[in-house]
């Protein structure tokens, strides 16, 4: 148990992908309303930087890779130097990862809470063990999952919901795509994101998401548009030719994070792999349909979504391959008639309750 009063400088290593970093706001939150008077600082990869511009609940942002030409070993000494600079009484490690609590270890951090993995525990003060069954450990929602290193603590928990912020300047930016876009239309905007950082194996085909959006486009008066990363733009090109309607395609837009979270929030429907983006649209409760093949969905329920699961029925569901051995057909058994079927009912819903 700790003593709020007697920490005054707090410091949270934040997780590395984007959606675990969504799935981290509550705990991120909670930290802040159970510290109010201590100053904190959250580490992180510069890439999610923008996904937490805005939020209330840091004091400073503690960059872990550096944008000029150090080498790995400067890079570190350089961290490492500058968590020792800030005395903190406190660190919270998201990530499981050796690297990480040897970080706040060497950084002189004075109390490290952290779960139990990867053979850290003699660099944890306050070690947690996962929560396991029958000798094995239990999956758990991320955003529980995190949580607990709060609850662990003694930390008392006021609300478990997503939580992510926008500011003036990403919201100038998605209006001049609404208008130069024609997106200001009023039909239904239906965002569809084709790709994963994660790995191919999350990927659909670029012929499943076109064959969806002409089946929308059969059945309601709406407007799709494809949004990805820099890296997917060919992707994003592929599901544009194979469509027989007509898309919009944002791919050649900058739509870094803090502008995505933007365009997800003005959405009425994302269709989406099971990636980040899926994450900031329960964050911001737009409804969405997610397709999931090889990672077990107990990690990423959230009880506050809105959205449907759609996973194919095979054998080998649940791998966690970043790259399919196979033939990918966790993904590929998924039907594009499901896909649309489950967006259309999410978007006759919206309609209803207008009228």
């Amino acid at each position: 148990m700790i003593r709020p009063t007697n920490i005054k400088k707090i410091i949270i290593r934040s997780p590395n992908w984007v959606g675990d970093v969504v799935m981290a706001t509550p705990a991120f939150r909670c930290i802040r309303e159970n510290f109010s008077g201590a100053k904190i600082t959250i580490a992180l990869k510069s890439y999610v930087q923008k996904l937490i511009e805005g939020s209330p609940w840091f004091d400073e942002i503690l960059l872990l890779d550096s944008t000029n030409q150090q080498t790995k070993g400067t890079q570190l000494f350089s961290l490492i130097k500058q968590i020792r600079s800030g005395e903190y009484d406190l660190g919270f490690l998201f990530p499981n990862s050796f690297s990480s609590a040897s970080l706040f270890w060497l950084g002189g951090v004075k109390r490290r809470v952290g779960y139990k993995r990867d053979a850290r525990s003699w660099l944890l003060t306050d070690g947690i063990n996962r929560l396991s069954e029958n000798g094995r450990f239990h999956p758990t929602y991320m955003g529980d999952y995190y949580l607990r290193l709060c609850t662990e603590m003694g930390c008392e928990v006021h609300s478990n919901e997503l939580e992510l912020f926008i500011n003036e300047e990403s919201q100038r930016r998605v209006d001049e795509i609404f208008k130069n876009c024609s997106l200001n239309n009023a039909r239904p905007l239906i965002l569809m994101n084709p790709g994963a950082a994660y790995g191919s194996s999350k990927c659909w085909t670029a012929e499943g998401f076109a064959r969806t959006a002409d089946l929308i486009n059969q059945q309601l008066d709406c407007t799709i548009a494809i949004v990805c990363a820099p890296h997917e733009i060919p992707l994003a090109r592929d599901i544009e030719l194979a469509a027989k309607s007509r898309l919009i395609n944002l791919a050649n837009q900058i739509i870094s994070l803090d502008i995505l979270k933007a365009l997800i929030k003005r959405c009425d429907l994302l269709i989406t792999v099971d990636s980040g983006p899926r994450h900031i649209a329960v964050a911001f409760k737009r409804p969405v349909v997610t397709l999931m093949g090889p990672n077990d969905p107990r990690y990423t329920e959230s009880p506050s979504e809105i959205g449907r699961v759609i996973r194919a029925d095979v054998d080998c569901l649940a791998c966690h391959l970043k790259v399919c051995p196979k033939d990918h057909r966790c993904m590929t058994q998924i039907k594009p008639e499901q896909v649309a079927l489950a967006g259309l009912n999410f978007l006759s819903q919206k309609t209803a309750t207008v009228l």
